[in-house]
């Protein structure tokens, strides 16, 4: 029996199941799989030092790396995803002890610019952001679904979800999508990830923050209940973070199940998956009627579900 390849996953291991659905693809793919986190120490000092971009994030996680998953190792696959702890220099050690070392920023470089630090270094750098792209001359790889369309597709009950964290300006999106549609038949989720960020949200917006209050949760939803209420719903909010121009995870999630999008980014039509048959181009403070226009021109139309895999995916980041 021949010997099984082995790549080396590095990225954050705590956002939300993005590590275990990469690293359950990459074994799908026929990979034995380590996991790595991408800035080290893995505790919340650590990631105040690399949010911060301090160089002993560098330091540290190199440290780590070299005693950990380096030494007396041979890797057929390296895959970095984000990697704010990573630098250049690491990525010339993992290099000396891979056949092949690529990356992926699932973020904006404008928000996030760790890729840019060492981007240049890895065999193929690629983005999910249309605007860097163009800047810097990556190839674009558009994120994915793992949820397989559902057959037959659920009854629809809610007229609109909006189901997010917390961040940024979802608050006042959501507010003022749903003023404007109304709140009958819809479902609203948002998860608050701890006290700090608790308060400054409440801080930016306390009116919206006490109206929207029993929506709020410190518990995220379950996947199988977010698919639950994801699949149920005639249109679902997507609201992109102001500094980004790719398409999110939910937009991905959405089409696979056939439900169409409220979006905030216009830049979605950069991509051949989404139009005018499934999106609706919103912007905080753009023009409601045109918005009840195009939500009643939608509405109770569904559209065939398209599934863009992790496979897919990976492939294209592997490339």
């Amino acid at each position: 029996m021949s010997k099984k390849k082995t790549c080396l996953l590095v990225m954050p291991l705590s956002f939300y199941s993005f590590a275990r659905i990469i690293g359950d693809g990459l074994e799908a793919m026929g990979y034995e799989v380590t996991r790595a986190n991408d800035e080290y120490p893995e505790h919340p000092i650590g990631r105040v030092l690399a949010k911060f971009d301090l160089p002993i994030s560098r330091w540290w996680t190199r440290r780590v790396f070299a005693r950990r998953f380096l030494a007396g190792e041979r890797w057929d696959l390296i895959v970095i995803i984000k990697g704010r702890g990573i630098g250049p220099e690491l990525v010339a050690d993992m290099k000396a002890r891979a056949d092949r070392v690529v990356g992926y920023h699932f973020d904006a470089l404008s928000y996030d610019r760790a890729t840019e630090r060492w981007g240049a270094a890895v065999d193929r750098v690629t983005t999910f952001d249309y605007r860097d792209a163009r800047t810097k001359g990556w190839p674009v790889v558009e994120l994915f679904s793992s949820q397989t369309p559902l057959t037959p597709p659920p009854p629809t009950r809610y007229r609109i979800s909006a189901i997010q964290r917390n961040h940024s300006n979802r608050l006042a999106y959501l507010d003022h999508v749903l003023d404007a549609l109304g709140t009958e038949d819809s479902f609203v989720f948002l998860y608050e990830k701890g006290v700090i960020s608790l308060t400054m949200n409440a801080v930016r917006s306390p009116l919206l923050y006490w109206k929207w209050r029993k929506s709020i949760s410190f518990k995220p939803l379950s996947y199988d209940q977010y698919v639950d209420a994801l699949a149920a719903s005639d249109f679902t909010l997507d609201y992109a973070h102001p500094l980004q121009t790719g398409a999110t995870m939910r937009c991905f999630e959405a089409l696979a199940m056939g439900v169409k999008l409220i979006t905030n980014n216009p830049h979605v039509a950069e991509s051949g998956h989404f139009g005018p048959h499934n999106t609706i181009v919103h912007g905080l403070g753009d023009d409601l009627a045109a918005l009840r226009a195009g939500v009643e021109k939608l509405r109770g139309r569904r559209p065939a579900p398209v599934q863009r895999s992790p496979g897919q995916f990976l492939l294209e980041v592997i490339g």
